[in-house]
């Protein structure tokens, strides 16, 4: 004869184990997705150094990156480790973080980082799969990326928030 109330009991456990699972799995990848948003918030050397390779064509050097930060230019560094322990960590004895807008600062005062197009460019608006014309009357940095404002040469009209791709010049 089966003891119901030792298998209903085993299984009782077994379900109270697994919820325990459960919510500690829901809170670890709550935290392991409030520090990869964190993260973001920072750039480490290779990020900076893959920035200058993209938007400035210059190959830097890890010792660059270095100097720049050991002279204040890069903000207060972090390291990744104490601060993003959930998050899976790169190779290397260290791994120094940088303030995203601190390092972008910089990049932007030093001519590294540099928008495609120039105030009083003329640029050809490609946009809804139609062509116009139009004279660039400011440009925003928005992170690493930049913003235009266009005037149409036929309406006047004023285009604010242009991003670099709906724009060709000729």
């Amino acid at each position: 004869m089966k003891d119901y109330d030792l298998e209903i009991r085993v299984l009782k456990q077994k379900i109270a184990d697994a919820h325990a699972l459960l919510n500690q799995l829901e809170t670890e990848r709550k935290n392991y997705l409030t520090q990869l948003e964190r993260r973001k918030a920072f750039l480490s050397s290779r990020e900076i150094l893959d920035i200058l390779e993209t938007k400035a064509g210059r190959a830097g050097s890890m010792a660059t990156v270095k100097r720049w930060a050991d002279q204040g230019y890069l903000g207060d560094w972090i390291d990744e480790r104490e601060t993003f322990p959930l998050l899976v960590s790169k190779q290397g004895n260290k791994r120094f973080l940088f303030p995203r807008e601190s390092v972008l600062t910089y990049l932007y005062k030093k001519g590294y980082l540099r928008p495609s197009y120039e105030v009083l460019d003329r640029v050809q608006l490609t946009r809804d799969s139609t062509c116009c014309w139009g004279i660039i009357t400011s440009v925003e940095r928005s992170d690493q990326h930049f913003t235009y404002q266009v005037q149409l040469e036929i309406t006047g009209e004023v285009l604010l928030s242009v991003s670099e791709e709906e724009l060709l010049i000729p």
